[in-house]
């Protein structure tokens, strides 16, 4: 008998909560996907090196990234839950009291409750699993084709992707019915009966206090933007900000009540106009009531916000970046001048068919006027360590022992091979050459820059194209003289750049720190080869291979952009089902009060306009506080992203592009939830 009514229960619950079971479905659908990746024969064979069977720095990554992503997700998801059952549970209580009068006992209506609420959780699961088996493909596809592969269509489930999901979904679950049972046991039916009506008693005598708290907040969040836009922003004033925004998420609604119904008291007379009274009292009732889940969710919709517009950053960066920081098929260097890379020549002719390959010498003179130099300016070494001794161990490994420089005729032999414009040098001439991001930042300074150089030359411009500047052609600089002066100096390390026709196999790499007797991933701290101020993803080898350290990167980034994806969207689901729940739950009360206003003459389709209205409010409110926050947060970040990176991307745009895929689920959630609301009150 209580298995049926458990049964009828449940079909209801999916009815009156449709916005709860179908984010249940997302959840569980986008963890099974994501969790496939894991368990996917090409992905696993990706992350491990060669013949070794070593886990690669892109596998760890991606374990450690879905780890923590899953983590994050199955927290929320165990909140959403135990919120949704407690929230349920409150609107159900004279039901239960009913059933207490009734002779039930607590233990058969816990049961009872939690046999509903398990029956919609496993057919969320099913449905999870079925649309997630084509979540995954298009999941699949995206993935591979972010790391530059060819996906073939694999239908192939592993019982591995199902049982973790299933496990983890499981736990949110039972520990979410197992809390509401402990509940159930000390309740009492007066309890039952009233509680209902606890978020009905409103606490007037501190507004006085939270209205001059939300002035408070309102100014925290402007001088945010200040420092940001003056950039006086520091590492203290960061922190005092991020504590300052704690307070202001969590306390912002209780001063948004305060200061409405201050307003309202005073008679302020935007509350003639239309049915603005109306609006202004629901609104400011409810948020003082759910003044800590607005918070949550203004918090959760940041978190997605900012997630989002960091993993578009990171796609631009792979999209735009990665050819110009390997602009060779293959580049080698060695410290030993005299090498004339017979035996790596000879190795990659049997692998490939070369176009170009040019052999060539970089050259020192002694001086070290242009590393030192950048070294003091450059912002990423601004905050250098007061102790002399340790400022000039970090200057050794950011830049070699003295400047480097490359006569014209190779130089431009290089330039040819990558398909750019000769360069021209008279014999009293030099350019400099440097990656596009060092050139933004120290332009202004160039004057100060060619007066530090003592190379006896006269200066004629800056090159900024993609350079091999990460190690090899010199490490952010590149001072390029007439040839006459090369027999001045000494030379520094020796070189091989190579252009291939077709593409390049990626195991050619391992091939060729084979015969070098080095191990892949083991030679990035060569001493001879410097890191510059290149300080996000790239790290000097004494072998590149485009081919491969372009597919690891790709690989590394996406690992990354992924789960930032997937806990965005989920944060933004779970963040509108308890807004849109929220309101549906009230629906029987607001339909005696459109009732009313029916009887006093409001028409059926001014009642509709208001109920969008009153909709909207609740739901512009924590969005809106969540997007002036993380505007301020990725407008810094994107600044200094592009200043690193030298990306031409306006950082905002990150957060506009996340904003609009933002928008169009809010216009989703939101109409959804506006049809509900109309039938119920209807």
């Amino acid at each position: 008998m209580l298995n049926k009514l458990a049964l009828r229960n449940a079909g209801r619950l999916w009815k009156d909560y449709l916005h709860y079971f179908l984010t249940l479905c997302m959840i569980a659908a986008l963890a099974f996907s994501f969790h496939s990746l894991l368990f996917l024969e090409d992905i696993r064979a990706m992350i491990y090196y060669g013949d070794r069977g070593e886990l690669s720095t892109a596998g760890t990554m991606l374990i450690t990234f879905m780890f923590v992503s899953t983590a994050v997700i199955f927290i929320i998801a165990a909140w959403l839950i135990n919120y949704m059952t407690r929230f349920i549970l409150e609107k159900r209580s004279r039901e239960f009291a009913v059933y207490l009068l009734s002779g039930m006992k607590k233990g058969q209506i816990a049961s009872l409750y939690m046999k509903e609420n398990l029956f919609l959780g496993v057919c969320a699961l099913v449905m999870g699993f079925l649309f997630g088996s084509w979540l995954r493909q298009a999941l699949f596809f995206i993935f591979y084709k972010s790391i530059g592969k060819n996906y073939k269509v694999n239908t192939e489930i592993s019982a591995g992707s199902i049982l973790l999901t299933a496990a983890l979904y499981a736990t949110c679950f039972v520990a979410a019915m197992l809390r509401n049972r402990s509940m159930f046991s000390h309740m009492e039916i007066i309890h039952l009966l009233n509680m209902d009506k606890q978020n009905e008693v409103v606490n007037e005598k501190q507004n006085a206090v939270w209205e001059r708290l939300f002035f408070l907040f309102i100014g925290n969040i402007l001088i945010l933007y200040f420092l940001i836009f003056t950039g006086k922003i520091t590492k203290w004033s960061a922190m005092v900000e991020m504590i300052g925004l704690t307070f202001t998420f969590y306390l912002f609604y209780l001063g948004l009540s305060a200061f409405l119904m201050k307003y309202i008291d005073r008679k302020g007379r935007f509350i003639y106009k239309k049915e603005y009274l109306f609006l202004l009292r629901q609104f400011s009732s409810k948020t003082r009531n759910t003044c800590f889940v607005l918070g949550t969710l203004s918090l959760l919709f940041m978190f997605a916000l900012v997630g989002s517009s960091l993993a578009f950053m990171l796609s631009d960066y792979q999209n735009k970046q990665l050819d110009v920081e390997y602009p060779f098929d293959m580049i080698i260097i060695s410290d030993d001048t005299g090498n004339d890379f017979s035996k790596e020549e000879a190795l990659i002719e049997d692998n490939i068919t070369p176009r170009d390959i040019w052999k060539y010498c970089v050259y020192q003179n002694g001086t070290s006027d242009m590393g030192d130099w950048l070294y003091q300016n450059l912002r990423l070494f601004s905050e250098r360590d007061t102790d002399p001794g340790m400022a000039e161990g970090k200057r050794a490994v950011a830049y070699y022992d003295y400047d480097v420089y490359m006569g014209v005729s190779d130089y431009n032999r290089l330039r040819e091979m990558l398909g750019l414009a000769p360069a021209t040098l008279h014999d009293n001439q030099y350019c400099l050459h440097m990656p596009n991001r060092v050139y933004q930042e120290i332009k202004d300074k160039s004057a100060q820059l060619q007066n530090s150089l003592h190379t006896g030359l006269e200066f004629v411009g800056f090159h900024t194209e993609g350079f091999a500047q990460n190690g090899h052609n010199g490490t952010d600089y590149l001072l390029v003289v007439p040839d006459r002066k090369l027999a001045e100096m000494k030379p520094y390390f020796s070189l091989m750049a190579v252009m291939a026709d077709g593409n390049v196999p990626e195991n050619l790499s391992e091939k060729l720190y084979d015969l070098a007797g080095k191990i892949r991933g083991y030679d990035e701290l060569a001493d001879y080869i410097k890191i510059g101020s290149e300080a996000l993803f790239l790290m000097p080898a004494t072998i590149q291979v485009k081919s491969r350290e372009v597919f690891e990167l790709k690989f590394l980034m996406s690992t990354l952009s992924f789960p930032l994806f997937y806990i965005g969207l989920v944060f933004l689901c779970v963040s509108f089902t308890v807004l849109s729940v929220q309101q549906l739950s009230d629906s029987n009360k607001y339909r005696f009060r459109y009732q009313i206003l029916n009887k006093l003459g409001m028409g059926k389709r001014r009642i509709k306009r208001t109920v969008a209205k009153q909709l909207f409010f609740y739901y512009l409110c924590p969005v809106l506080l969540s997007v002036v926050i993380s505007a301020a947060v990725i407008l810094y970040v994107g600044q200094q992203f592009v200043s690193y990176t030298g990306i031409h991307t306006e950082g905002i745009s990150y957060f506009g592009i996340s904003l609009t895929g933002f928008l169009g689920i809010y216009i989703c959630y939101f109409g959804l939830t506006y049809l509900q609301f109309i039938k119920s009150v209807g």
